[in-house]
C-alpha cells in the first residue's frame, strides 16, 4: 500500500513548503493539497499559473514526494460555485480551469471535486442532474488537461452539514454514468464511517471507480488508532482487493506530527502474523 499525508492537516506552525520535506522525513512519499493557490478566493480564480505551483513541484521532487491530488472548491460550493446549484455553472468552470492550470504547474495528477451543499429551492432529483451535467463538463476539461477528477462524498452529519454527496454509492453510480477515464472516486473512510458503516463492503463494491482513499480516526478526526475502525484489517483487505491508489491521512494530530505520522505508519504496517489475514468477505449468508 502506498501512504500519503494531507499538508494542511500537519505541521501547521511550519512554511506550507517546507512540510513537504517534513512529511518525507516521516517516512512518507506522497502527499496531498487543498487549495493550489494558498488563498483560493482571490489567485486562482484569476490566474492559469502560478508562481506557487513552481515551487510546490521543485519542493517536492527536492524532497523525493509525489503531490497527488489539489481541491478545486470548497466543500459548500461558497468557492467555485459547486455542482448543485446550475446557475453558478460559469463560477465553478471558471475555477476548474484554474485548478487543472495549476495542477500542471505543479505536476499534481489529480483535482478533488465537492458537489456543494444542497441548492435552496431544488429538488434533489434537479439537484443530482445538475451535479452529473457538471461532472460531465468538467471531465471533459480534465481529459484535455490530463488531470484525473476525485468526486468526493462527505458526511452532513459532524462536519459538513447541508452537503450534497453524502454516500460512496451514489458517487460511485455519478462516476459510472459520465463514464470518462479522468474521473474517479475519492472513499473517505472517516466520512463513510459516519455515513454508511460497512466499509470493506462498500470499497469492495465500487472499487473499480474508486481512486484515492482518505483516512481518519472517528470520533473526533484524530490518529487512526484513536477510533472504532479497524485500519489494519481496512488496508489488509484492500490489498488483497488489488488497490493501486494511495491511501492518504486527512486528519488533526494528537501528538507532535513528526511523532503522530510515524506511529501511524508503524500502526497500518504493523505486524499481522498472529492472525490470519483472509479475504473473508465473501457476501451470502443469512
Amino acid at each position: 500500500m502506498k501512504y500519503g499525508v494531507c499538508l494542511e492537516m500537519v505541521f501547521t506552525d511550519r512554511p506550507f513548503l517546507d512540510r513537504i520535506q517534513l512529511v518525507a522525513e516521516a517516512g512518507y512519499r506522497f502527499a496531498e493539497m487543498w487549495f493550489g493557490d494558498l488563498a483560493p478566493a482571490k489567485r486562482a480564480a484569476n490566474a492559469r499559473t502560478s508562481k506557487q505551483a513552481v515551487k510546490v513541484r521543485a519542493a517536492a521532487a527536492k524532497a523525493g514526494v509525489t503531490m497527488t491530488n489539489a481541491v478545486i472548491g470548497s466543500p459548500d460550493g461558497g468557492i467555485g460555485g459547486g455542482l448543485t446549484d446550475a446557475v453558478r455553472r460559469a463560477e465553478w468552470l471558471k475555477r476548474t480551469d484554474a485548478t487543472l492550470a495549476y495542477c500542471r504547474e505543479a505536476n499534481i495528477g489529480a483535482a478533488i471535486v465537492c458537489t456543494g451543499n444542497l441548492a435552496k429551492g431544488l429538488s434533489r432529483t434537479q439537484m443530482r442532474l445538475n451535479v452529473l451535467d457538471g461532472l460531465k463538463a468538467t471531465a471533459e476539461r480534465a481529459e484535455k488537461a490530463g488531470i484525473t477528477l476525485l468526486l468526493e462524498a462527505l458526511n452532513d452529519k459532524v462536519d459538513h452539514p447541508g452537503y450534497f454527496l453524502t454516500s460512496s454509492d451514489e458517487g460511485a453510480a455519478l462516476c459510472r454514468e459520465v463514464n470518462s477515464p479522468r474521473l474517479k472516486l475519492l472513499f473517505d473512510c472517516y466520512h463513510m464511517q459516519i455515513m454508511e458503516g460497512d466499509l470493506t463492503g462498500h470499497l469492495r463494491k465500487n472499487l473499480d471507480v474508486i481512486g484515492h482513499i482518505h483516512s481518519a480516526g472517528h470520533p473526533g478526526r484524530h490518529e487512526l488508532w484513536l477510533g472504532e475502525t479497524n485500519y489494519p484489517f481496512l488496508v489488509r483487505q484492500l490489498e488483497i482487493m488489488g488497490c493501486q491508489g494511495v491511501f492518504a491521512l486527512e486528519y488533526t494530530p494528537t501528538l507532535p506530527p513528526s511523532e503522530s505520522l510515524r506511529k501511524t505508519l508503524a500502526y497500518l504496517t504493523k505486524n499481522t502474523n498472529s492472525f490470519k489475514i483472509s479475504n473473508i468477505w465473501k457476501g451470502g449468508g443469512s
